[in-house]
């Protein structure tokens, strides 16, 4: 609705409607001013409002705006510079913001669901919906966020990738090939220390305790500082990666910059493990594993290190929260991944009184309905004949 205010002679109108800013302009006559008033919320409930009054940038500008303003100040920003690349290409992004349609990001979505999994596409629209509400709610651009009438797609069970003895021993040994000295320790932290890879990469000498066997965080990917406990394999990993960068004069433990050249190193070092483990099982007359390394990323080390530790049964669920970084159960669980036959041999080597204990005498069933206590027989015989 529109209100006209008087100032100094002047007549000021201003139009206010959800979903629009604020419209307002001053006249001089009052006749004028209802005039421009009537116009502009008719204007608006045509929805031809922001077209008339200023030009709204396309989807690509505002892609780019928001990758300038705010992706500086949010963590991954440099690893997924692709990613925004990507939604700059949208066949959509030449539109002007407020004209983009569910329909268009529907058909988009259809598509991207034939070449990539569910899960990539649900990131890339979660992506998309960040760009819109921030066009929405702090410039004012478009009236809602259209994702919101965009169904998302299902997403499928969470990884739970974890390594073997043998594919740790040959995945390392193909580090130890590596020209990157660091990336065999590297991979040990990572392994022994349940460590993101972001985490690692921003580690610095002053940040390693030797003599506590810490590791400070001050930068984590729920925003909050933490010390990592060191094993005595990860502690011997990070003197490795100290030592390096001592004589390198680097504060930097791993001496990469973008994080993500990690997960190159990684996956050319998982390929090369597989030639050798392929080449020795070809010279010992083996059949070689089809499965052998395959289908391994870079944070699957996070989960064999999470189940690790579990798997031991030797530290209790708030120790395995503090090497872990998880602020609750339900997360540490989505990354411990026990296998059955394993819990099952566990159960077989308990103490026989131990397995009695977790079955219950029922009436009728077990030694105790077989075999009773004579005492007690002889009681009961007595009760009865007293009554």
């Amino acid at each position: 609705m529109s209100s006209i205010f008087e100032r100094n002679g002047r007549f000021l109108v201003r139009v206010r409607r959800q979903g629009y800013p604020t419209a307002t302009k001053t006249f001089t006559r009052r006749s004028d001013a209802v005039s421009w008033g009537r116009r502009v919320e008719a204007d608006m409930e045509a929805g031809r409002w922001q077209l008339a009054t200023k030009r709204v940038p396309t989807l690509c500008e505002v892609i780019q705006e928001y990758r300038q303003v705010v992706a500086p100040r949010q963590k991954g920003a440099l690893t997924y510079r692709y990613r925004f690349d990507e939604l700059a290409r949208l066949p959509f992004s030449s539109k002007p913001v407020n004209e983009v349609l569910p329909a268009d990001v529907a058909r988009w979505r259809d598509q991207q669901l034939h070449q990539h999994k569910p899960s990539t596409v649900a990131r890339k629209l979660a992506m998309l919906s960040s760009i819109f509400s921030w066009a929405w709610r702090e410039r004012g651009w478009v009236a809602g966020n259209v994702l919101s009438a965009v169904s998302k797609p299902r997403q499928g069970e969470g990884r739970a990738r974890t390594l073997t003895s043998e594919e740790i021993d040959w995945l390392l040994q193909a580090a130890l090939t590596s020209k990157a000295k660091w990336l065999h320790p590297a991979l040990v932290v990572l392994m022994c220390s349940a460590m993101r890879r972001g985490e690692l990469c921003s580690l610095r000498r002053q940040d390693i305790d030797f003599e506590a066997a810490t590791a400070h965080l001050s930068d984590t990917k729920n925003g909050s500082a933490r010390d990592v406990p060191l094993c005595p394999d990860a502690l011997s990993a990070m003197r490795q990666l100290s030592a390096a960068a001592e004589a390198e004069c680097r504060d930097l433990l791993v001496p990469i910059g973008p994080c993500g050249s990690m997960s190159t190193r990684f996956t050319v070092t998982v390929r090369r493990a597989q030639r050798m483990y392929k080449d020795v099982c070809l010279e010992q007359g083996q059949e070689p594993q089809d499965r052998f390394l395959s289908d391994l990323r870079l944070h699957d080390l996070r989960h064999h290190a999470v189940t690790a530790w579990t798997a031991t049964g030797a530290l209790s669920l708030a120790e395995l929260m503090s090497i872990s970084g998880h602020k609750s159960t339900r997360m540490l669980i989505r990354y411990t991944h026990l296998q059955a036959k394993s819990v099952a041999a566990k159960l077989a080597s308990l103490p026989a009184q131990a397995r009695r204990a977790t079955t219950p005498n029922r009436p009728g069933v077990g030694p105790a309905a077989c075999s009773p206590d004579p005492d007690e027989c002889l009681d009961e015989q007595r009760r009865i004949a007293a009554t």
